[in-house]
């Protein structure tokens, strides 16, 4: 009897045991339902921020491009102007406009890790320079001095990324300034040491501000830091941190940080440029007395006014048109050097516009000329014929250096 009663307690209990494996295999079972839920959305939310955020920048970029060009304009048609207050801080104003814009779409573009840095011969002297020099209006009515160094020994014209070596010193730069209190700032650019045709560069930015604690130090490369390290951290925002350590590793560069209690805080942008070889540039232009033609389409008509006002100073014969339908027949109808076209029109973009063009012209280059995140246009591009792009706004070298890559005279 007693084997009757300890087999029924036993049956009772595998049963119970069944029961509530069961309920928990549900509440499991729910669970993960749930979290695949809450992935998918929050994997939606993210694409919504990224889409949002490169539409927000497409805006931004578009006016400020036309204020940048003009102010530019202004400052070479008027050369009296050139220390003209005013006309400085314009200028200083767009620059950090475009800097702080860049910053944001970075974070969108870093955070799918598809940044691939295009290497190009730039003038480094020339661009420490031009750093310094924007910053130098910012501090004009504070006590803060801004000091700096250039190795002779490094040469003057390398390979590299020059817009985001550019973002990853203002940005060092303008918080080292930030967190400085009638002190000194002080850049340098040095050659540590040289292999074959490859430099070994530091680049560093050292203040005499506040100190960078040990805690605050293991925070900045953090993706989010509370508001009062914000305060107290050398770079700032979490947007500068993320910015400074992501486009310092897509260099194959690092950034080093030393701290001294009674001399304040340094930092060490250390990468490897390689020296820039003219020899190896095919697409060396000379001197020429005919007039290239360009065509220059774009729906924004002060884009267009600053695009026309550079060429037509550099003796190419500009043709401007506000819509891509136009482009078409221009483009049947006369014979171009090369074409620079607007990514983001109404009724038929650019993208368009050239898979047209392409219908009967496969020769002739044509030049995006785009406010919108690349990453995300890489393939349309390639596919629709464009052979390269150029980011707004854009500097007038650039402008000259990516028409002369496909234009030769």
């Amino acid at each position: 009897m007693i084997y009757y009663i300890i087999g029924i307690i036993l049956l009772f209990g595998i049963i119970y045991l069944g029961y509530r494996c069961f309920i928990l295999s549900k509440k499991l079972k729910n669970k993960n339902n749930e979290l695949d839920s809450l992935l998918s959305s929050t994997e939606k939310k993210t694409q919504m921020n990224q889409e949002f955020i490169s539409s927000l920048s497409q805006e931004l970029r578009t006016p400020l491009y036309g204020i940048m060009g003009l102010t530019n304009i202004l400052a070479n048609e008027h050369p009296q102007l050139e220390s003209n207050k005013n006309l400085r801080s314009l200028k200083f104003s767009g620059d950090y406009l475009l800097t702080l814009i860049n910053n944001v779409l970075q974070i969108n573009v870093l955070e799918s890790e598809e940044i691939t840095p295009i290497k190009k011969p730039f003038n480094l002297k020339e661009l420490t320079e031009n750093i310094i020099n924007s910053f130098s209006y910012a501090i004009e009515n504070s006590d803060n001095s801004l000091h700096s160094e250039f190795d002779p020994d490094l040469p003057e014209t390398l390979n590299g990324n020059p817009a985001i070596i550019s973002q990853i010193l203002m940005n060092l730069i303008s918080n080292a300034l930030r967190f400085t209190r009638n002190g000194n700032v002080v850049f340098s650019a040095h050659l540590i040491n040289k292999k074959g045709n490859v430099n070994h560069i530091s680049f560093k930015v050292a203040h005499d501000g506040n100190e960078v604690s040990e805690e605050d130090k293991k925070s900045i490369y953090q993706e989010f830091i509370g508001i009062e390290n914000v305060q107290k951290s050398y770079l700032g925002t979490s947007v500068n941190s993320t910015i400074v350590k992501r486009l310092a590793k897509s260099l194959n560069g690092e950034i080093i940080l030393q701290n001294n209690s009674q001399s304040g805080s340094e930092y060490a942008f250390v990468v490897d440029l390689e020296t820039f070889n003219p020899n190896d540039e095919t697409n060396q232009t000379a001197g020429s007395s005919d007039r290239q033609k360009v065509l220059i389409v774009d729906d924004n008509k002060l884009n267009l006014l600053v695009a026309d006002k550079i060429l037509s100073k550099e003796n190419f014969e500009c043709t401007t048109i506000d819509n891509g339908f136009d482009a078409i027949e221009l483009a049947k109808d006369n014979s171009y050097d090369i074409i620079l076209m607007d990514i983001n029109m109404p009724k038929l973009n650019g993208i368009g516009t050239t898979k047209r063009i392409r219908e009967f012209d496969g020769t002739t280059p044509v030049i995006a000329l785009t406010a919108v995140d690349v990453t995300q246009l890489n393939r349309q591009i390639m596919r629709a014929g464009l052979n390269d792009y150029i980011l707004k706004p854009y500097d007038k070298s650039v402008l000259l250096e990516m028409i002369h890559k496909y234009v030769r005279n």
